[in-house]
């Protein structure tokens, strides 16, 4: 098993009827072991033939982000590691790394993306948008959110402390009447909200960039970050102070 480059999608032929394609988008400024972990996670819980690794390209919300040429660079690199990984545990599981969104003109709306996908895989497949329960609480501050339910099911990794609580009324109420299953979101298109709290991983990429601020010249890469993502960070002298 291989990491491809590229938004192209492929017609896999599987053991089960419906083809099942998870989605873990994000800036990766840079790519961590958390991101890697979730996506592993998912790959298992939800029996996922593709897996699709795609950077941002102009974030609505986040502003100043690292060149997207590094951070589809540093994907590449953690998607390889990735994918051996997978190919031990779950070796039906193909990892990608998209370029859609990077090549897209204008800001990155995910609505906008799952319905392109959504025309691509087709009406059947089980297509899943694969997030931190982090952006699950605070899911009704992006654009045209709703939306996102017609085209993919929403599986989100619980981080340690994480409520529900701390989500606004109506968005508690949207994911108690939707909440599904494993085998739930494996059998159906979309439409579905899956919470996992087996992960139980909070690392953020602020603190992490600002660790390689000053480690530029330690011997061994900080903490959550794949080894090959931490070459490539000296070698273009990325975050530094």
């Amino acid at each position: 098993m291989t990491a491809n480059a590229g938004s192209t999608f492929t017609t896999l032929t599987t053991s089960h009827a419906i083809r099942r394609i998870g989605v873990l988008g994000g800036t990766f400024d840079p790519i961590h072991t958390g991101h890697l972990a979730l996506g592993a996670l998912f790959a298992r819980t939800l029996a996922l033939d593709e897996l699709i690794l795609m950077p941002a390209g102009q974030q609505p919300q986040k502003q100043g982000s690292t060149a997207a040429e590094h951070r589809l660079a540093m994907t590449r690199l953690a998607a390889q590691g990735l994918a051996a990984e997978l190919a031990v545990s779950h070796p039906s599981t193909q990892v990608i790394v998209s370029t859609r969104e990077i090549e897209r003109a204008g800001p990155s709306y995910t609505v906008d993306t799952l319905r392109d996908m959504r025309l691509d895989v087709g009406p059947q497949a089980s297509l899943s948008l694969l997030i931190g329960s982090d952006q699950l609480v605070r899911l009704d501050t992006w654009h045209a959110w709703r939306e996102l339910f017609d085209y993919a099911h929403i599986c989100a990794a619980a981080r340690p402390g994480f409520s529900r609580d701390t989500a606004s009324a109506p968005l508690r109420e949207w994911i108690a009447q939707r909440e599904k299953s494993s085998l739930g979101v494996q059998s159906t298109p979309c439409g579905g909200i899956l919470i996992d709290d087996s992960l139980a991983v909070d690392i953020s990429a602020t603190e992490l960039r600002a660790t390689l601020a000053h480690a530029q010249d330690a011997v061994t890469p900080p903490a959550n970050l794949p080894d090959p993502v931490w070459r490539y960070i000296r070698a273009q002298h990325l975050y530094r102070a």
